[in-house]
Formats: structure tokens, C-alpha cells, sequence
């Protein structure tokens, strides 16, 4: 018996490497199943110097382990561990998987669905299906507005879970649309002619096809923003940082800049950029174009309750 660091979690896990031979049972028929001779991370409260641990104790510890880090040494080894001698473990993540994605889209739970998702790939590496919805999962953590400061990486996880997908289907229209999506954010627009065009020769005829062929117009004509939407994307999640440190100036500053220069939300018009606009603008003593800023993210959807609010605030004269 031997223990090992982890580089990951020292805190948490101590790693037991099994004698060769070692045995669990598991399950109500009491199975028998060798363990692999690799290190096996188990929680640190339920390790004990020199003793053996639990069946139970090392399922658990692989269970919440490769839950938290799906892409760490060994993973193919743990997930097929837990599908062989624990598989009640793998319904329960299925169950979980299935709550996540009924939940709004929020950054720890779509992070949480994507981990979740990466252990099924493991097992099932043939399942485009399943790598594309890690690939989408990935695109939308990237859009969202408190993540964006890591935009690029997340989209280019993108990129590389949609491509695993597109190798097994190379002709799924949802995986060439958002791989032509992530391409263009990135500025990479031969290759968003090239998905797009995939996409446009399987469409029927109709609005969809339309505006898709438009937009290829558009790349052909160069008729491009100004440098790629990811830079500008950036500079919100800079702002975000400056706000969060109530250098607030500073973030309206950026703000400013990026919509006078327009590509960003005339690209991608959304309420969640005039309604941060807004909030810089109100923290920064600018009344006015905060309630400007508030009453453009209500015209894009009258349904935000935060720009609501904001402009009621401004409204009331009140600091938010």
C-alpha cells in the first residue's frame, strides 16, 4: 500500500495505489471486481495510515473526485471503475446531468453539467451526440457575462468538443451552425463560410436559409466587424473586473468606448450589455445615460427585471 500527492487537491485527497490483486464487492449481488493498480483518490477524512480502505470509502472518493476534476490522470481508468463496480454512481449523475439542464443557465451549474457530461465521454467516446452538448455547453459559459474575461479558452473548448462531434457526423447541421458561431466570435471566417456553407446546403428553403445565406454575403463582401467580436467581449469581462473593484470610471470608461464603436452590440445586441452599461454609468454619477442604457436593454427585452429596476432607481434617485 503507498500514497501519493495530487497535484490537484493536496487539501482533500490523499491517492492509494492497491496491492496487485486487491478485490471490491459491490452492488446487492455481491460482485467481485479487481481494482486497477493506479492511485485511487481517496477523501482525506476517511484515510487511515496503513489501513485499507472501504469498498465504499474508495467508490465515494472516485465518485466526488472525477466529478470535480474530469480531465485529470487516470480518468478513463476512474470512469471505467466506477461503470463497472459502482454504476449505481453513473444513474446518479445521469439524474443530476438531467436537473442541471433544467436549471437556468448559470456559471457553476452549466461547469458543474460540463464535468458531469466529460465523465459520460469518457465511457461513451463514440457518442457525438454527447461531445456536441459538451461543445454547446462550453459556447454558452463563454457568453455569459460574468465568465467573459475567459471567453477565448472557453470557446475555444468549443471548439475542440464540437470538432470531436463533427468527426463521427460530419454533417450535423446544430454542430457546423455553432462551430460557425464560435468561429466568427474568434475572427476565424473562412472557417464560419465553411460551416455555414454546410449548414445552408442541407436547409429547406425559407427564413432560416435566408438569413444564413445573407450572412455568408456578408463574409464574402468582408463586410466584417472591425477585429474579432472575442477582443471586444474581453474588454466587458476588464470592465467587469474594474466594477467588481469599484473602479467604476474606468469601467465606463470601456463601456463607452464599446458602444460608440458599436460592433459589439450591434453584432450581438443584448440587454445584458446596455443593462452593465448602465450600472457603470449610474455607479459613475451619469443619471442620464444610465437611464438611456436601461431603457435600450428594456427594448431588447422588456422582460429584464434588473434593468427595470435600474431605471426605476435612476427614476427615484437613488444609488444602486
Amino acid at each position: 500500500m503507498s500514497e501519493i500527492n495530487t497535484p490537484l487537491d493536496p487539501a482533500e485527497y490523499v491517492f492509494w495505489t492497491p496491492e496487485p490483486k486487491t478485490t471490491v464487492t459491490t452492488g446487492p449481488e455481491e460482485v467481485i471486481h479487481f481494482l486497477p493498480e493506479i492511485p485511487l483518490p481517496i477523501s482525506q477524512s476517511d484515510f487511515v495510515e496503513a489501513t485499507r480502505p472501504t469498498d465504499k470509502q474508495i467508490g465515494v472518493g472516485l465518485y466526488n473526485y472525477l466529478r470535480r476534476f474530469p480531465d485529470c490522470p487516470f480518468n478513463t481508468d476512474y470512469a471505467n471503475l466506477l461503470k463497472n463496480a459502482y454504476s449505481y454512481y453513473l444513474s446518479d449523475l445521469g439524474s443530476q446531468i438531467i436537473m442541471l439542464e433544467a436549471k437556468d443557465v448559470d456559471p457553476p451549474y452549466v461547469k458543474r453539467k460540463i464535468n458531469y457530461l466529460k465523465i459520460l465521454a469518457l465511457l461513451e467516446t463514440e457518442n457525438s451526440g454527447l461531445l456536441s452538448r459538451i461543445g454547446i455547453a462550453y459556447f454558452e459559459l463563454a457568453l455569459i457575462y460574468s465568465e467573459l474575461i475567459h471567453i477565448r479558452r472557453e470557446l475555444m473548448n468549443a471548439v475542440t468538443w464540437l470538432n470531436k462531434s463533427l468527426f463521427l457526423v460530419p454533417n450535423d447541421m446544430t454542430v457546423l451552425n455553432y462551430l460557425g458561431q464560435t468561429c466568427y466570435l474568434l475572427g476565424d471566417y473562412p472557417a464560419v463560410a465553411r460551416y455555414w456553407q454546410g449548414v445552408v446546403d442541407q436547409l429547406p428553403e425559407g427564413e432560416s436559409r435566408q438569413a444564413l445565406v445573407q450572412r455568408l454575403q456578408k463574409i464574402a463582401a468582408e463586410e466584417l466587424p472591425v477585429r474579432p467580436l472575442v477582443e471586444d467581449f474581453e474588454s466587458v469581462g476588464i470592465a467587469i473586473e474594474h466594477f467588481h473593484l469599484q473602479e467604476f470610471d474606468q469601467a465606463k470608461l470601456i463601456m463607452d468606448r464599446l458602444e460608440e464603436e458599436g460592433s459589439l452590440p450591434t453584432e450581438m445586441p443584448s440587454p445584458d450589455f446596455y443593462y452593465f452599461l448602465g450600472l457603470c454609468r449610474e455607479k459613475a454619477g451619469d443619471s442620464a445615460g444610465a437611464f438611456q442604457s436601461y431603457s435600450d436593454a428594456l427594448e431588447i427585452d422588456e422582460q429584464h427585471e434588473a434593468a427595470t429596476e435600474g431605471k426605476e432607481r435612476v427614476l427615484d434617485g437613488k444609488e444602486g
